[in-house]
């Protein structure tokens, strides 16, 4: 049984922890406005402190630095894309359809105008820092977890390499309508859906 005492320390770690989530959201809605804000150059962290409405100690509380911050920022947009694709593509029975559904969520990051400019002020400094690659991936690893799994579904020989290649091709297309401020006509997400089933759908040549 629960005792009064430990009740009691519980209630105040829950509290604490509350307030230590909403503030970190607070800074990281913060840090996209600010992104957005200055766009292209890099945000300043006492900006971005201001624009919270936190202070600098709380910021290194969380953060070790601007480039953890970003990278936070890239984590939490991506678990918010992923979510809404597993919603969009468990609709689906057909695993045609599911990739179909995932291709289509990609790539309306750039097809309603605010989160075309959130994706391209984070997007531009996620690539300005220090791990940019290799956290680019790590990061993204959601995405490409949901997708193998349609894909595979679908019979692929190589579930892995098809993954990769309709990764690639989706979020290269992305990053380049977030580079000329495009977005993408519904014939041209057809046509890269089209193209990405009937890869995974094509027999292999195997080479002698």
């Amino acid at each position: 049984m629960t005792s009064r005492v430990t009740a009691a320390v519980e209630r105040a770690l829950d509290e604490r922890q509350r307030e230590a989530t909403d503030e970190v959201e607070r800074i990281l809605a913060a840090a996209v406005t600010v992104m957005e804000r200055d766009a292209p150059a890099a945000p300043r962290v006492n900006d971005i402190i201001v624009e919270a409405g936190s202070s600098k100690k709380a910021f290194y509380r969380y953060f070790s630095g601007k480039d953890d911050l970003i990278l936070a920022v890239m984590e939490r947009g991506v678990a918010i894309v992923c979510s809404y694709l597993a919603h969009q593509m468990s609709k689906e029975d057909e695993p045609e359809r599911k990739i179909a559904r995932w291709v289509e969520g990609v790539l309306a990051q750039v097809a309603e105008p605010n989160l075309t400019r959130a994706s391209r002020a984070v997007t531009t400094q996620l690539a300005a820092t220090a791990e940019s690659r290799v956290a680019d991936v790590q990061i993204t690893a959601p995405l490409r977890i949901l997708l193998r799994s349609a894909v595979a579904e679908l019979g692929s020989e190589d579930p892995e390499r098809d993954t990769d290649a309709v990764f690639a091709a989706a979020i290269a297309t992305m990053r380049r309508h977030l580079a000329l401020e495009t977005h993408p006509a519904r014939a041209d997400v057809e046509h890269l859906i089209s193209f990405c089933i009937k890869g995974i759908g094509a027999p292999r040549k195997r080479r002698r």
